[in-house]
């Protein structure tokens, strides 16, 4: 992977030594941290449009109450999905940058094959499994009959999203985020035409969103495959290639990774949903989620595009350069990451209830006060990859399966607590506590494998300079939509970055790279 930005050829093959080799990487990791981030974001930017697209169309086709049911189906796929991956997921970017830096017994042939033939069939008996237990669970647990159908119907995307996330992570390890940014926008538009089609001219309802989503997506994995193999033949998965060994190894660290990490994870972000069901009911559910889909928008755009970046960059600094230019790297770019991070809370705790009105209708404005609290949550989640970086380059699977299990435990604790006396604010607020939670055991777990310095002074002004930033945009043109939205965006955007240019030297140096390399990009 010698190339800067994402869009790299695949290694060849030979074994371990055979991969491309790094030239010293600290140097240069912060304009390759740049340029990946970028790529990511500019997917996550697109995908970000088509949701505001659906957005509207959602909330008005269906009923507070299918939007609700919509909300529980997700989850229930993402558990299946969860399982069908068994892990492997989280230990192919470890052991793609293991074997390309030549530090591994296995070759990329291995991987690809092993990775791919696991998760396909893990994937399709996790299917089987769902189809079985949809059949004869008793119909009062589902409380409507057409949930049933809709979970069959969407059982085969267990097997799509499981694979997706293996073509997803080996790019991802090879930092071909270019690639995958061309293939998460194809993949967004094509469901988003599927879309409009399935719910506007054959069925305006749930059947037609579900129907939509299973034939784009399938749609979208199989081009994909027949792309990535036309143009790297050792990432076709052959049965002589495969490594009982590897796997051996990548399950023992994914298993824990699945059982403590992913289905935990998966409660820490969806476990609020069924205490909001069981307590104030499925509208409430409804509304909940329509807020908080649209942190996760900003979240996929701004915050997850950070920690999708990152991760292989400190893992290839910690094999080619060690430990200390790793820890380096990594108290940099959280001290970055905190100046993006604190007025992203501010923009959305802003513009977020005037957004929500604009896009769906005035019967989810109560949803407003749900913002600030969930998108907290959401930066301080990326912050935790950043300050746990030494728990996944040390593969500490066990540390970090019991920090999201005991912050999940806490969330659904706190959403017992606080739900019914504060209904979805309650929930909100339950988020950030869980991430914070997820934050302090992954500082504390990760510190005697690679000690992260935090950047105090930079968190500090860049919080400050958000929170003047949020105060003055909230007197700026209430009520008008749209207008609203876009007039308090450049302000807030104006506003926060004098502030922090004039108090944090760390900021203006920021603004500066960030400007520099912004009109480098246009200009190209």
């Amino acid at each position: 992977m010698s190339a800067p930005t994402g869009d790299v050829g695949a290694a060849p093959a030979g074994g371990a030594r055979g991969g491309d080799k790094l030239a010293p990487l600290a140097e240069s990791a912060g304009r390759k941290l740049f340029a990946q981030t970028s790529h990511y974001s500019i997917a996550s930017l697109f995908t970000l449009i088509g949701g505001v697209l659906t957005f509207p169309l959602m909330t008005r086709v269906l009923s507070v109450r299918e939007y609700g049911i919509m909300s529980l189906i997700g989850p229930t796929l993402s558990l299946s999905v969860a399982l069908g991956k068994t892990g492997l997921q989280h230990a192919i970017v470890r052991y793609y940058t293991e074997i390309s830096a030549g530090k591994s017994r296995y070759t990329l042939p291995q991987l690809y094959s092993t990775t791919l033939l696991a998760m396909g069939g893990s994937a399709l008996l996790v299917m089987f499994a769902l189809l079985v237990g949809v059949r004869v669970v008793p119909t009062r647990w589902l409380e409507d009959e057409m949930v049933r159908g809709l979970l069959t119907l969407v059982a085969g995307l267990v097997v799509v999203q499981v694979l997706d996330s293996a073509f997803t992570n080996l790019l991802t390890g090879a930092q071909r985020s270019a690639t995958l940014m061309r293939y998460q926008i194809a993949k967004k538009y094509l469901s988003l035409g599927c879309l409009f089609v399935g719910i506007l001219l054959i069925s305006k309802s749930l059947w037609g969103f579900y129907g939509a989503t299973v034939l784009a997506e399938a749609t979208a994995l199989v081009l994909f495959a027949f792309v990535l193999f036309r143009e790297n033949a050792q990432m076709r998965p052959r049965t002589q290639s495969f490594s009982r060994p590897l796997y051996g190894e990548l399950l023992r660290y994914g298993l824990p990774m699945t059982f403590g990490y992913e289905l935990a994870g998966l409660i820490l972000n969806a476990g609020d949903r069924y205490v909001i069901k069981a307590y104030i009911g499925e509208e409430q559910v409804g509304l909940y989620s329509a807020a908080y889909n649209l942190c996760q928008y900003v979240q996929s755009v701004f915050l997850t595009s950070l920690g999708t970046a990152i991760t292989p960059i400190y893992m290839r600094i910690y094999d080619e350069e060690g430990p200390q230019k790793t820890a380096s790297f990594a108290s940099e770019s959280l001290a970055n990451y905190a100046l993006l991070a604190a007025p992203v809370i501010a923009g959305v705790a802003s513009v977020g209830p005037e957004l929500l009105s604009s896009l769906a209708t005035e019967r989810y404005a109560v949803a407003a006060g749900v913002f600030p609290w969930v998108i907290a949550g959401m930066v301080v989640d990326t912050a935790a990859t950043i300050v746990g970086a030494g728990l996944y380059i040390h593969r500490k699977a066990g540390i970090m399966m019991m920090s999201v299990a005991g912050s999940a435990v806490i969330n659904v604790g706190a959403n017992l607590l606080l739900v019914p006396r504060f209904g979805i604010i309650g929930a909100a607020a339950s988020t950030l506590i869980g991430y914070g939670v997820l934050y302090l055991a992954f500082a504390a777990g990760a510190r005697r494998y690679l000690h992260v310095p935090l950047p105090w002074r930079t968190i500090t002004r860049s919080g400050l300079a958000a929170l003047v930033m949020y105060t003055a945009l909230h007197f700026i043109l209430p009520g008008r939509r749209f207008i609203t939205v876009g007039v308090r965006g450049v302000a807030g955007i104006v506003i926060y970055g004098a502030l922090i240019a004039a108090i944090d030297a760390r900021g203006r140096g920021f603004i500066q790279r960030f400007w520099r390399r912004a009109r480098t990009a246009l200009g190209r």
